[in-house]
């Protein structure tokens, strides 16, 4: 082939790759800069559903930033337990903040390239498997804007008894894509999973790359691709926890069906899955027993339907995933036969997450969930690439009319996040946390309220005696007893002083908004213990040592 046509053949071959990029990280950068600390001249912004979870993610980084590596161990918002969560993306941010760059740009590029990674991954995944450009193209639209078209039904209703408020206002006012009060759960993946939950785009970068070898070894049979399968998936406890679960389900799932497939050669199979076990027994196994939480059996149990609550589960799903059911099952029904044996695997995983919840938060197994999802995009972007190849305009008419009712809901949902902001951290915060950074030991624990953004924690970098309780709970920590002393401390109790000991705290701090929920006695510290920091609605004690 000619130098020349070589280039053009490579540029054709890159360009669509390079519009997915542009598009989704254009995409991705506004999200992300506008909801990871935006600054605006009364403080940090945050907004949709990253302002409650990036507090978590924050109080990690900032520990790890100001404590070092050593932090890993301790959770900083429940001082005295081992730290139970995948902790190398904020591991990694934190290394970023210690060479220069600031918060926000830690937060943000990190998760920018594993979501641009992410589609880029997604798509040679459907190349693989078959899809033709155009099918490969659409297939990251499915995954990232998903959303059942029952949001539309509920959001007309909804508007019919709002009609007095403006369209903007009321198309704000809640997600079309996940309405608890419908029952609507399986919510829009970048509203409520990759934006959120910073450790979602990691595992969802490498989880894709290890679905592409596991379909490799399934339809070339190599046994290095299984390898190499087993050794990335081996690397994600510390990642994302919930990924490596899903993917490592799917590959039992595999392995069981190639076993049943070649029961007359069950050895040779077996000798080839060794390969994918081995590196998950050494590397992957002692990283789960490392962040497994104490007592973390009790968190498994029985549950049929998922969140279906006293909705029968048929409907509950319908509505849930209406028009993608449909639309999957006709994918699955035109795969060819090595494809089917394969996505079945994924099929059973979704089956596992309604019979099985696996944290005591049930919507968490939307993170499961995600992975059958992804692979069912998969298959509907070769089913519709073909319906695009062969140029029909009845093919092109059905590919059109079907990616505009899986995207639509999942379009409006980004279109919100893309509108909100809401003040995470005040100027106050920020001279708090900075007085706190520069001026207390990096070891020192405070006593704080149990607020989600708490500045003390997210940004002064240091551990507070008890955090928000919703994630103390979700992390399996039965935090009763210390509850009722952190009362007992704020309310300067006779057994307050034996407490300030017992646990360690170095500085108290009051907060006027904070004060009829605790009980805090200003009196009782201010007498006792010096001022060194005060503000509107804060007063910072020094406990003597």
């Amino acid at each position: 082939m000619p130098k020349s046509s070589a280039i053009r053949e490579a540029l054709r071959e890159a360009f669509p790759i390079l519009l997915l990029v542009v598009l989704f990280g254009f995409l991705f950068s506004q999200l992300l800069s506008t909801h990871m600390l935006a600054r605006k001249a009364d403080g940090l912004y945050s907004g949709g559903s990253t302002w409650g979870d990036l507090a978590w993610h924050l109080s990690m980084l900032s520990n790890f930033a100001e404590r070092g590596i050593a932090a890993v161990r301790e959770n900083p918002i429940y001082p005295g337990t081992k730290l139970s969560y995948p902790f190398l993306p904020d591991l990694l941010s934190a290394w970023l903040v210690r060479c220069g760059l600031s918060l926000q740009t830690s937060l943000v590029l990190p998760a920018w390239l594993a979501l641009v990674g992410s589609v880029i991954a997604l798509y040679f995944l459907a190349r693989s498997v078959g899809a033709s450009v155009p099918g490969a193209m659409v297939t990251p639209f499915l995954l990232f804007l998903n959303g059942s078209l029952a949001g539309y039904y509920y959001l007309w209703r909804d508007r019919q008894i709002l009609a007095d408020l403006p369209l903007s206002q009321f198309l704000l006012r809640s997600d079309c894509s996940h309405s608890p009060e419908h029952n609507l759960r399986f919510s829009n993946f970048i509203a409520d999973f990759v934006l959120p939950q910073r450790a979602a785009d990691f595992g969802t970068c490498f989880g894709i790359v290890v679905v592409v070898f596991l379909w490799l070894y399934w339809r070339d049979g190599s046994h290095k691709n299984l390898l190499y399968a087993g050794l990335l998936l081996s690397s994600m406890p510390l990642i994302h926890f919930h990924s490596f679960v899903a993917l490592g389900i799917a590959a039992g799932f595999l392995f069981v069906t190639q076993l049943l497939r070649e029961l007359r050669n069950w050895r040779a199979a077996i000798e080839a899955w060794l390969w994918f076990a081995v590196s998950i027994a050494v590397i992957a196994l002692p990283q789960v027993v490392w962040i497994s939480p104490v007592g973390a059996g009790h968190f498994m149990r029985l549950q049929f339907g998922w969140m279906k609550a006293s909705e029968p589960v048929l409907w509950f799903w319908f509505k849930n995933l209406t028009p993608h059911l449909v639309v999957f099952a006709v994918a699955y029904w035109w795969a060819p036969p090595k494809l089917k044996r394969f996505y079945l695997a994924f099929v059973c995983l979704f089956v596992v997450t309604n019979v099985i919840v696996f944290q005591p938060y049930d919507f968490d197994n939307l993170k499961l969930m995600f992975w059958w999802f992804m692979m069912s995009c998969v298959i509907t972007g070769l089913w519709l690439g073909e319906r695009w190849r062969r140029k029909t305009p009845g093919g092109i008419a059905v590919s059109v009319v079907v990616v505009a009712m899986m995207i639509a809901t999942g379009s409006l949902a980004v279109w919100r996040e893309l509108h909100l902001s809401w003040r995470m951290f005040s100027t106050e915060d920020l001279a708090l946390a900075h007085y706190v950074r520069e001026q207390t030991p990096p070891d020192a624990i405070f006593l704080t309220s149990d607020k989600h953004n708490n500045p003390v924690s997210c940004l002064g970098g240091r551990r507070i005696l008890m955090g928000y309780r919703g994630w103390l709970w979700t992390h399996g920590i039965d935090y009763g007893q210390r509850s009722f002393d952190v009362r007992d401390m704020f309310q300067g109790s006779a057994r307050a002083a034996a407490l300030l000991q017992r646990y360690h705290v170095n500085y108290v701090l009051l907060e006027a908004d904070k004060a009829a929920e605790w009980g805090e006695s200003r009196k009782f510290y201010t007498d006792q213990f010096p001022m060194v920091f005060e503000s509107a609605n804060y007063t910072l004690v020094r406990i003597a040592r």
